[in-house]
């Protein structure tokens, strides 16, 4: 049986920067390149929708991992969640919209 890793709150804040800074400069160069040519990027938008759902959801399982006990931040945490499924919705849309169709 595999140990349980524990991660302590700024241990996770230290992983949460690091995942909003990467994945929202790639959605930001994704994003430029989108605006300047929309028609030879258009394959782009369903992968700024998925890395959006990405960076929604793991910032809800943060919410949910370093504040067990404030149900401010866990409500805080179930609005990520929902906001997460909903770009994840995008995603799907979008890409079968854009990739199958097209």
């Amino acid at each position: 049986m595999a140990p349980k890793r524990s991660y302590s709150p700024r241990k996770l804040g230290t992983m949460l920067d690091t995942a909003h800074i990467v994945i929202g400069l790639a959605v930001v160069i994704m994003a430029f390149f989108t605006v300047l040519e929309p028609v030879k990027y258009i394959f782009l938008f369903p992968v700024i929708f998925l890395l959006a759902a990405v960076l929604t959801l793991i910032t809800s399982w943060f919410m949910f991992t370093a504040f067990k006990r404030n149900s401010r931040k866990k409500i805080a945490g179930i609005i990520y969640l929902i906001v997460g499924l909903l770009l994840f919705g995008l995603f799907v849309i979008s890409g079968i919209s854009i990739w199958i169709r097209g």
